[in-house]
């Protein structure tokens, strides 16, 4: 999740700032969504890179499985996204829509994605499996230490915490959506650009908070709060797309209409969970590892 998360934000970030910059024109939508593919296959090699030297350090620096892990890295997201692009296919097909993806497109992405994504993710992989790992400051208990009971559950913390990247951009929100739904276009990529980086801010210090206050209460189970803490900024974002459903796109009919909005929706909101979660892991795991290489043992 994390080597997809890298690779969907380093995606992002790129498509971005050319689209600021006037390399990509955002009248041509074409131009943006070919760059956005072009920009995901190359950073296969950060994905498989991220993923695999961070599996390395948490085997401690056993790297004999390096592959396995490249292989899950090019194929989770992508398989989800073909998933859900395929049973929304399935839909446009049946009630014979021109707006359907062809058969011949459905070869070329497939193509794209085995002779290109997943090679480029294997070669990272490989260099991730030839870098040092990173070395745990400090030794570890080999019995885990008992967590005191919480005062509040970890859960409901986790889900409270997306809400402060989500009041981030949920303005640049609407104006994306209206984009893609109403046919506006959207040219305020500068800002755009500074909204995302933004929300990376905010998203990593939302992680670090929470991170810090688990270590407090003394509960060490920290790896999966930290993604999901930032990672939850999803939840609220798909239901933002529900509310952007009933209260502004009145002009959509059928149920067919709605179930692909709501499979596109979900389909955004998984890739920014991964991407925004990613960030919270990683400063997490930063700040920990820094806090725990200040302590002294005598």
């Amino acid at each position: 999740m994390v080597g997809d998360g890298v690779q969907i934000l380093g995606m992002a970030v790129v498509t971005i700032l050319f689209a600021a910059l006037g390399f990509m024109s955002p009248a041509s939508r074409g131009t943006l969504i070919t760059g956005m593919i072009f920009f995901y296959l190359v950073l296969g090699i950060a994905a498989g890179y991220a993923a695999v030297r961070l599996w390395k350090t948490i085997k401690c620096g056993d790297h004999s499985g390096w592959m396995s892990v490249s292989w899950k890295v090019a194929c989770f997201f992508p398989g989800i996204s073909f998933l859900i692009l395929t049973t929304l296919n399935f839909l446009l097909w049946g009630s014979h829509s021109t707006g359907a993806i062809p058969f011949s497109l459905y070869i070329i992405l497939i193509l794209l994605w085995f002779c290109i994504s997943v090679p480029l993710t294997l070669v990272g992989g490989y260099f991730g499996a030839k870098a040092p790992h990173f070395e745990f400051p400090v030794r570890t208990n080999q019995i885990p230490r008992e967590i005191p009971p919480q005062k509040y559950p970890s859960w409901l913390l986790v889900l409270g915490a997306g809400t402060l990247p989500f009041g981030t951009l949920f303005i640049e929100l609407f104006f994306i959506m209206s984009s893609l739904w109403m046919g506006r276009v959207y040219y305020v990529f500068g800002f755009l650009f500074i909204v995302m980086i933004l929300l990376v801010v905010v998203c990593a210090e939302v992680s670090l908070v929470l991170t810090y206050m688990h270590l407090c209460v003394l509960y060490w189970k920290w790896w999966w709060k930290s993604f999901f803490s930032s990672g939850s900024v999803a939840i609220y974002i798909f239901l933002y797309s529900v509310n952007y459903l009933v209260f502004d796109l009145k002009s959509l009919s059928g149920p067919v209409s709605a179930t692909l909005y709501l499979g596109y929706s979900l389909f955004m909101a998984i890739a920014i969970m991964l991407a925004t979660g990613t960030v919270g892991f990683i400063s997490s795991f930063l700040f920990v590892h820094y806090l725990f290489s200040s302590v002294k043992l005598d």
